[in-house]
C-alpha cells in the first residue's frame, strides 16, 4: 500500500499528474460556471446541456447519420464524432452523447495541459513553465474547449506533435498528424509547423532534410485520405468537405477570396466607422470584427516578435503565425477569428517571453485576468444562443 501511495504522489508531481489536477479544476469551474449561467437564462437545463450550442449540432448530426443525410455535415470533420462515438461504444451506449463529449475534451484538455507544461518549460524555462496554460485557458476563445467542439481534441494532438517535432520523435509526430488531419481543416498549419521545425533540425538546408525522416510526414495525409474516401462512398465526392459550404444557406458569409488584405482592411475600415461615429456599437460589430482584429493584431505582432528573435527556434513560428493570418482570412471575413487563432501557440509563447523583469508576473497575471473577462462575456452568450465565435 504504500508502494502505491508513493507512487500516486510521484505522479502529481510529474507534468501529467500536475496537468490532470489543473484540468480537473478548470473542467469542474467551467462546467459549474456553464451549469449557473444557463440555469439564470433557462427553465430546463442539466449539468452538460450548456455545452450543445451552434457548431454542437452539426457534430450531433455527423454522429447520428454518419454525413449519409446532410451534404452541409461534410464541413466537420470526423475525428471528435468518432470519439465521441467510441466512448459510448466502450459503455454499451450507457452514456449519453453530451457526457461522452465531456469525457473526450477532459482527456483531451489533460493532454493539451501536459503539452503546454512541456513547452513551457522548453520556452519560457522552469519558474514560467505554467504560464502557457495559463494563458491558454484564460484566453477569450478558451471556453470552446469546454463546449461540444473538436478544438480540445484537435489541440491536444496537434501540440503533441510539435512537441514530437522539437524532440525529433518523428515517427510519433507522424502518427499525432495522421489523426490531426481528420480533426480540423486548420490541422495543414501544425503540418507546416511541423515541417518547419524538421527544416530548422537541418540547418534550413534543403539538401539535408531529403532523407528517411522525411517520410514519416506522409502519415500526416492519411486521416485527411480516410475522410475523403468515405466522402467518396456515402455522398459520391471526395472533396465534399469543401463543397459542403454551397448546399447550405448557413455560410453565406464564407466565400473564397485570395485577397486577404482587402478583407482585413474591409474589417479596420468599419472599426474607423465607428471610431468617426459612422456606424453603431453592437454584439455584431464586437464579436464579428473588433474582438477579432484585435486578435489578428496580436497575432501579427507575436509573429513578427518572434521572427526578430535571435534564436532559430523561434523562426517556425513566427512564420506559422504570420501564414495563419492568411489562412484565416481567405474567406472574405474576419469572422470567429478569435477562435480559429486559439491553437496559436505563436501568440502564448511570444506573450510568455516578451513580458519580463520585475514586474511580469503581475503584468501576466493582468493579461489573463482581462482575456477571462472577455472569455466569460462570450462564454455567457454563447449559453443564451447568442453567437460567440
Amino acid at each position: 500500500m504504500q508502494k502505491i501511495i508513493t507512487s500516486v504522489r510521484n505522479f502529481f508531481k510529474t507534468d501529467f499528474g500536475i496537468a490532470l489536477i489543473i484540468t480537473a479544476v478548470w473542467k469542474v469551474i467551467m462546467t459549474l460556471s456553464g451549469f449557473l449561467i444557463e440555469s439564470s437564462i433557462f427553465a430546463k437545463v442539466s449539468l452538460f446541456s450548456h455545452t450543445i450550442r451552434w457548431d454542437s449540432g452539426w457534430y450531433m448530426t455527423v454522429i447520428k447519420d454518419n454525413y449519409v443525410t446532410s451534404a452541409a455535415s461534410a464541413a466537420f470533420y470526423p475525428l471528435f464524432p468518432l470519439a465521441v462515438k467510441l466512448v459510448r461504444f466502450i459503455s454499451f451506449n450507457s452514456i449519453d452523447i453530451t457526457s461522452a463529449g465531456q469525457i473526450v475534451n477532459t482527456i483531451s484538455m489533460w493532454f493539451v495541459i501536459a503539452a503546454l507544461i512541456v513547452l513551457g518549460r522548453k520556452f519560457l524555462g522552469d519558474k514560467k513553465r505554467f504560464w502557457l496554460a495559463a494563458l491558454v485557458l484564460t484566453a477569450p476563445a478558451a471556453f470552446f474547449l469546454h463546449v461540444f467542439y473538436s478544438e480540445a481534441l484537435f489541440m491536444a494532438l496537434g501540440f503533441w506533435a510539435y512537441v514530437f517535432a522539437l524532440r525529433r520523435k518523428w515517427l510519433y509526430m507522424g502518427i499525432a498528424l495522421a489523426f490531426l488531419t481528420m480533426a480540423r481543416l486548420p490541422s495543414v498549419l501544425i503540418v507546416g509547423l511541423c515541417g518547419l521545425e524538421f527544416l530548422r533540425s537541418y540547418k534550413w538546408d534543403i539538401k539535408r532534410i531529403f532523407n528517411t525522416n522525411l517520410l514519416y510526414f506522409l502519415l500526416a495525409s492519411i486521416g485527411f485520405m480516410l475522410f475523403g474516401l468515405y466522402l467518396l462512398v456515402v455522398r459520391g465526392d471526395f472533396f465534399a468537405m469543401f463543397h459542403a459550404y454551397d448546399v447550405t444557406s448557413d455560410w453565406t458569409y464564407q466565400i473564397f477570396d485570395i485577397n486577404f488584405i482587402k478583407t482585413i482592411a474591409r474589417s479596420i475600415y468599419q472599426i474607423l466607422r465607428v471610431l468617426i461615429g459612422q456606424r453603431a456599437i453592437n454584439l455584431d460589430f464586437i464579436i464579428g470584427i473588433l474582438i477579432p482584429v484585435v486578435c489578428l493584431a496580436i497575432l501579427f505582432s507575436s509573429s513578427v516578435y518572434l521572427l526578430l528573435k535571435r534564436k532559430d527556434i523561434y523562426k517556425p513560428l513566427g512564420i506559422i503565425g504570420l501564414l495563419s493570418i492568411v489562412m484565416f482570412t481567405l474567406n472574405s471575413n474576419v469572422v470567429s477569428i478569435h477562435r480559429y487563432i486559439l491553437p496559436s501557440l505563436t501568440i502564448y509563447i511570444a506573450l510568455g517571453l516578451a513580458i519580463k523583469g520585475k514586474n511580469q508576473y503581475a503584468i501576466l497575471t493582468f493579461v489573463c485576468l482581462a482575456g477571462l473577462l472577455v472569455q466569460f462575456l462570450l462564454f455567457s452568450l454563447f449559453i443564451g444562443n447568442v453567437f460567440a465565435g
